[in-house]
C-alpha cells in the first residue's frame, strides 16, 4: 500500500536539518536566483562533491538547473531572515540584496554566513518530482558561529548535549 502525502510530509517534518541558500547568476548574469533548500549535503571527499535537491514545480527550477556554477551557503543562526526571505513561494526569488560574490568563481553567496562554498555544476539526476544537482567544490570560506537548523517546520540552533 502506497504511503499518504501526509504521512510522507510527517516525515520529512521528523528529521532536522542545517538551512542553506543555494544561488546562480542567471544566463546573462543580470539577476541572482536563489532558493531555501535543507537537503544540502556533501557527497564526496575525492573529488570533493555536494549535492542538493530541487523540486520541478519551484519557480527557481529551469535557471537552477542550467546554470554552470553556483553558490551555496549554509546559513547561521543569526540568519533566519535570510532563510525564510528564499524559502516563501509566493516571493520573487531573483535578488541581489544579500548576497557577496565568492573569491573563486565569484557566485554569489550570503555575507555572514557559516560556510560559503562555491560549485561548478557537475552532474545533474532526474528523481521522482525533484531534480537532484552535483556540485564539484572549487571554493570554501568558513566562520566559527552556530548554525540554523531546521526541525517540525520551525527554525532553531544547536545546543550540545551535557557531558557530549
Amino acid at each position: 500500500m502506497p504511503i499518504s502525502g501526509e504521512v510522507y510530509r510527517q516525515l520529512g517534518r521528523a528529521s532536522a536539518g542545517a538551512v542553506s541558500v543555494v544561488a546562480a547568476h542567471n544566463q546573462d548574469r543580470s539577476a541572482i536566483i536563489a532558493l531555501t533548500v535543507s537537503s544540502f549535503v556533501t557527497l564526496s571527499f575525492e573529488p570533493p562533491l555536494v549535492m542538493f535537491s530541487i523540486q520541478h514545480a519551484t519557480a527557481s527550477y529551469a535557471p537552477m538547473v542550467t546554470c554552470r556554477s553556483f553558490g551555496v551557503s549554509l546559513l547561521s543562526v543569526e540568519q533566519a531572515e535570510v532563510a525564510r526571505r528564499f524559502a516563501n513561494q509566493g516571493r520573487e526569488r531573483v535578488s541581489g540584496d544579500f548576497f557577496g560574490l565568492g573569491p573563486t568563481l565569484q557566485v554569489p553567496v550570503i555575507p555572514g554566513a557559516l560556510a560559503q562554498i562555491e560549485c561548478l555544476t557537475h552532474e545533474l539526476f532526474m528523481s521522482g518530482d525533484h531534480a537532484i544537482v552535483v556540485g564539484m567544490v572549487e571554493g570554501v570560506q568558513t566562520r566559527p558561529v552556530q548554525p540554523l537548523l531546521y526541525f517540525a517546520r520551525q527554525y532553531g540552533g544547536f545546543a550540545p548535549l551535557a557531558g557530549a
